[in-house]
């Protein structure tokens, strides 16, 4: 280890010198800490991490939690959805909150609650912890020792939740920088049903660092349909660990929207663990002003007879930056897989930047698998067309940068989310083509 690394990889493991390593989940903290004690924290020097600037986190002096003069949450009904009026967990600063939750509309066979609450649970005893494959990640293992709360999604077989399940992760205005560590297990059984909103707000403009990790377990039929929304404060710093496995004619359909944070860095996974399954990661990113947007994600087909789906866009303005990394991987004998990878990237101004690297890995022959990736800005012809019908200038690159970014969000299924998302589409898009037409 170089003088370089130590440096940077030494806050992690300062801040857990102040975590007992005992109590409650003590044999995930006692491994976690065996774990973040023989891993460093990375560097631009790893192909993963070379285009991605870590300074902001290792320059940060974070402090305990106990330490950092939190200040308490305010008027967050605002931040509920009505579609969930009885099926909503809140989390604040990483702190299930029983008070503003509320778990009773849900249906049989379907358990929601915080993780602290279920620790005896089959599933929880099961799957908690061990489905976090992330090789030698610092992050992880400070996740597992640091964590208290959770959220606990398990749904029976033939089980159909009744309404969407928010998990509302907010974060407060601070005195100093401070670690929030959320943790998700899903576990749905064979036929089930479920739609997830997974939330992260800053509440004000502090800096923090959050480090979710989300563990989903989609048995032989089960559908999950799983939105997860960024909304961060712009000095946060965002690092999430989604990862999930999909079993025999199962589907799981994630979609991440990237709206805050000063630098979020995003690595879902999807792993096939059998024949026939059908999944989706798509995603959305809209970033200006110094923003870093960064997303490795992986889709591991180990088995015949698979479907896969990705269409990432980015939309960059200002100096802001994002980074995509995409990889297939299709093991041996894994035939029949159909997989469609695509990162569409729009630049608004001439100072942003994008870096993309759409990856296959394919060891089997009988395959129809697909990539690409495109960097461009305005068509001026679209422009000059919307002109010629009417249109300002600068309302023709609203409505184009708005159409552009609206195909992600097409299958919500939530309406008040679907309409949330539009707005927030809306906003970034007249408030960036104004800054870009009048600079």
């Amino acid at each position: 280890m170089n003088s370089s690394t130590s440096v940077e990889s030494s806050f992690l493991h300062r801040l857990a010198k102040h975590i007992t390593a005992s109590g409650k989940w003590a044999a995930i903290r006692n491994q976690s800490q065996k774990d973040l004690n023989m891993s460093s924290f990375p560097h631009k020097k790893i192909e993963e991490w070379r285009f991605t600037d870590l300074r902001p986190i290792t320059r940060t002096e974070f402090v305990p939690f106990d330490e950092a003069g939190v200040f308490p949450a305010t008027d967050i009904e605002q931040y509920f959805i009505p579609e969930s009026d009885r099926s909503r967990l809140v989390f604040i600063n990483g702190n299930y909150h029983e008070k503003y939750s509320s778990i009773g509309g849900l249906g049989k066979g379907v358990t929601v609650g915080n993780l602290s609450d279920f620790e005896e649970h089959d599933s929880v005893s099961e799957y908690l912890n061990k489905l976090v494959n992330y090789d030698n990640d610092v992050f992880v293992h400070f996740n597992g020792l640091n964590f208290v709360d959770g959220a606990f999604i398990h749904l029976e077989k033939d089980a159909k939740a009744e309404a969407p399940i928010q998990v509302l992760n907010l974060y407060t205005d601070a005195k100093e920088p401070f670690i929030s560590t959320p943790r998700l297990l899903v576990v749905a059984e064979e036929e089930s049903d479920v739609t997830i909103i997974e939330d992260h707000i800053g509440l004000a403009g502090n800096t923090y660092l959050t480090i979710p990790v989300c563990e989903v377990k989609a048995k032989q039929g089960a559908h999950i349909h799983h939105v997860r929304i960024q909304r961060d404060s712009l000095s946060a710093l965002h690092v999430s660990r989604p990862i999930a496995y999909v079993e025999k004619n199962s589907e799981y359909h994630s979609y991440t929207i990237n709206l805050g944070a000063k630098l979020a860095r995003n690595e879902p996974r999807v792993v096939q663990e059998d024949e026939e399954v059908d999944f989706t990661l798509d995603g959305l990113v809209l970033i200006d002003g110094e923003q870093v947007a960064d997303t490795h994600s992986v889709m591991d087909h180990r088995f015949s007879h698979g479907e896969s789906h990705q269409l990432h866009k980015v939309v960059v303005n200002g100096s802001a930056h994002s980074i995509f990394n995409g990889k297939i991987f299709v093991r041996k004998d894994a035939q029949k897989i159909d997989s469609f990878q695509e990162n569409r990237n729009l630049l608004l101004s001439n100072d942003g930047l994008v870096n993309t690297k759409p990856q296959l890995e394919i060891f089997a022959d009988d395959v129809l698998c697909s990539h690409g990736a495109t960097i461009g800005q305005l068509d001026p012809e679209e422009v000059f067309y919307l002109q010629s019908r009417g249109m300002t200038e600068e309302k023709a690159k609203e409505v184009l940068t708005y159409a552009f970014a609206l195909e992600t969000i097409e299958n919500m299924k939530v309406e008040s989310v679907h309409k949330l998302l539009i707005e927030e589409v809306y906003r970034y898009t007249k408030a960036n083509t104004v800054a870009k037409v009048t600079a």
